[in-house]
């Protein structure tokens, strides 16, 4: 029975909502839309079972019980992540999230979650040769890149030289790793170690020290309008504690 009460509250929700929900339709509604891309571990992916875990998931369910909300997560993308948001498919994309100015302009984004910075993730025998930008940044070098987010980004500004291999998401950057179809693919450090950790001997990290310039953190993400909910949050993080969901999640708090 509450199933189908939340399936038709996030109907409504999403049928009839034409302005971001306020926070106060939020609280009376019972339920806290969360969108997440889900292709990004350890915050928000698919395990082999097919369910919806991480970091920020976790994080998430936290947030909602502590406003006595349910919490219900929409599945969203990098390309679309904005949009979706733009058009009040969710109340406050999680999951992955970089501050960025052109963010910032667009939306209000939280106090920092986790520092984070753009690293190279390598198939480990590639790994070796690829110690820097330079190295990188060669013919015979496979560079596999996923569209929509600050990933794409980097490697548009930066890989002049190197093969560019472009794919749907982020699960395939991660398969042509394990595929060897292609070398190394830029994404955060926050990711890199996870899967560093989790797949020794076939995923590493080519470069352990963020790029010049890249150094960055994570945030949640809500409409310009939704400051009361704003608030709301950086009040739940300054009194929650991220470290013991942090350490569940193999997620570094500190750039070593």
């Amino acid at each position: 029975m509450m199933k189908k009460i939340l399936l038709v509250l996030l109907t409504m929700v999403l049928t009839y909502n034409v302005q971001a929900r306020t926070f106060e339709q939020i609280k009376s509604s019972g339920i806290l839309i969360i969108g997440v891309p889900a292709d990004y571990a350890p915050l928000a992916y698919h395990n082999k079972q097919g369910k919806l875990v991480g970091f920020d998931i976790d994080m998430a369910k936290n947030l909602a019980k502590s406003l006595n909300l349910v919490p219900v997560f929409f599945i969203t993308s990098w390309p679309t992540l904005a949009k979706d948001l733009a058009d009040d498919r969710y109340d406050i994309a999680m999951g992955g999230v970089t501050y960025t100015k052109a963010r910032a302009e667009q939306f209000l984004l939280t106090d920092q979650i986790i520092p984070n910075g753009k690293i190279a993730l390598a198939s480990c025998q590639s790994a070796p040769k690829l110690i820097d930008l330079a190295h990188i940044d060669q013919p015979d070098i496979k560079v596999v890149v996923n569209p929509g987010g600050t990933n794409e980004s980097f490697v548009n500004t930066h890989i002049v030289h190197a093969q560019i291999i472009r794919v749907k998401n982020n699960i395939d950057n991660i398969q042509a790793l394990r595929d060897k179809t292609a070398d190394m693919m830029i994404t955060d450090l926050i990711e890199g170690y996870h899967y560093q950790y989790s797949e020794p001997g076939t995923l590493c990290l080519a470069t352990k020290t963020p790029f010049a310039g890249t150094k960055s953190y994570k945030a949640y993400m809500v409409k310009l309008q939704n400051s009361e909910l704003l608030n709301a949050i950086n009040h739940w993080l300054a009194k929650s504690t991220i470290n013991p969901i942090a350490k569940k999640w193999g997620v570094h708090t500190q750039i070593e």
